[in-house]
């Protein structure tokens, strides 16, 4: 019996250290989580958000039209469309799972499909129209968010060329870097602008569309690239060292910058960051041992030198989820849910008043 248990245990032993894996993490060295402190301090402003519509199947991406009616896609390819205080409708339907949407000049919104790696264009009228998806030139696997131009040009995000939805874990594992940020011309022509991101999630222009942001999900941080100007062609980092894992990025009014949060970090994430090896025999565990997500209602604003204005989060004993997207309409803003990520999926959008 003894023996027995001893070549099972050294079976184990075997298969976590020496199991070939597919996984190729590189070391980084994550900073210390900020102090829950200053404008990171412990607050309640979110406790206050009202459930707008509820049994959706994970609406990531809240975003609302010139005429104030909300769009959101869900899990089975809808987006769907309703007035604050009224029931939901089906706008168009989708082969895919819409996520990060925004509206372009033209006024037709523009869907990020996580499931199928593709962009759409869905006109007001519902006509929709892929404009991007892979081909014998470029293959894509994960795209997550699109912002358009005022000249047409489309912008829009890769998480992950080796890992798709259903491994988002194992992107984030793995650290590798393979996130981009890829540019389609009106001519339809796509070229790569930003390669070597961690987890590319969000993106927007700034409000003169000199400098492009993206959110790093998995470096906890924003980049920046200035594409107009003098300085055209730089790269920078502008937010560095968040307490969580940002997710999706929207303009404010006033020109500053909302984020959200999904989860906050995880300590034995961080304490792996270093040791690509143990990253390996990490990646050996079922998918259900690793590290998982947790609740976070978290949102933050900063500005374009690099500073955090305000972060609104919700009392310890709420019961709000994680939001995945914030997006600010006068003086609201709109809130989405995560789906398609396991353990913190939601159901609902919801809204809070800034004047609260």
């Amino acid at each position: 019996m003894r023996k027995a248990l001893l070549l099972i245990v050294l079976a184990g032993l075997g298969y976590l250290l020496f199991w070939p894996t597919t996984l190729q993490p590189r070391a980084w060295q994550p900073g210390p989580v900020p102090r829950a402190e200053g404008v990171w301090a412990v607050n309640t402003r979110l406790d206050g958000a009202v459930l707008e519509q509820s049994g959706l199947a994970g609406p990531d991406t809240v975003v609302v039209d010139d005429q104030g009616r909300r769009y959101s896609g869900i899990g089975d390819g809808r987006i769907l469309r309703w007035q604050a205080g009224q029931p939901v409708q089906t706008f168009v339907t989708l082969d895919g799972r819409p996520v990060g949407m925004n509206f372009g000049p033209d006024g037709s919104l523009y869907a990020a499909d996580e499931a199928n790696a593709k962009v759409w264009r869905i006109t007001p009228d519902g006509q929709a129209q892929v404009l991007v998806q892979s081909d014998a030139r470029q293959r894509f696997t994960f795209l997550n968010d699109v912002f358009v131009a005022r000249d047409g040009r489309l912008f829009f995000t890769e998480a992950s060329s080796r890992w798709g939805l259903a491994d988002n874990k194992r992107a984030l594992l793995e650290h590798r870097g393979d996130g981009g940020v890829f540019v389609r011309d009106p001519d339809g022509r796509i070229e790569r602008v930003m390669d070597g991101l961690q987890f590319a999630n969000g993106v927007v222009l700034s409000p003169d569309e000199s400098y492009l942001l993206v959110a790093e999900t998995g470096a906890y941080r924003i980049t920046r690239l200035w594409i107009r100007g003098p300085r055209s062609g730089q790269r920078e980092v502008l937010v560095d060292n968040l307490p969580g894992f940002p997710g999706d990025l929207s303009v404010a009014p006033d020109g500053s910058y909302w984020c959200s949060f999904f989860s906050p970090r995880k300590a034995v994430l961080d304490a792996l960051g270093p040791w690509p090896f143990l990253r390996k025999v990490a990646a050996r565990l079922p998918p259900a041992l690793l590290a998982r997500p947790s609740r976070y209602p978290h949102v933050f604003r900063f500005d374009g030198e690099g500073r955090v204005l305000e972060s609104l989060q919700a009392s310890p004993d709420s019961a709000l989820p994680s939001f995945s997207s914030v997006v600010q309409v006068g003086d609201e803003l709109l809130l989405g849910t995560p789906g398609g990520v396991g353990e913190i999926d939601a159901d609902g959008a919801y809204r809070v008043s800034l004047s609260r």
